[in-house]
């Protein structure tokens, strides 16, 4: 199975919600910095952070 790619549903979800990285940072419980790095693709994210960004997007879909 492949890996989500997380850049690209973080900024799918905040299109959709017409959210900041700031409000979904501080919703998503991922610090703000880490944000722009994943969405930039210069950091790649964690199991941990991967589980807990798909839970938020699941949840607040």
């Amino acid at each position: 199975m492949d890996k989500p790619n997380i850049a690209e549903m973080i900024i799918q979800y905040e299109k959709d919600k017409d959210m900041t990285d700031t409000q979904f940072a501080f919703e998503s419980h991922i610090s703000v910095e880490r944000v722009h790095n994943l969405k930039s693709g210069d950091y790649e994210p964690t199991a941990a952070e991967i589980k807990s960004i798909l839970e938020y997007i699941k949840l607040h879909q």
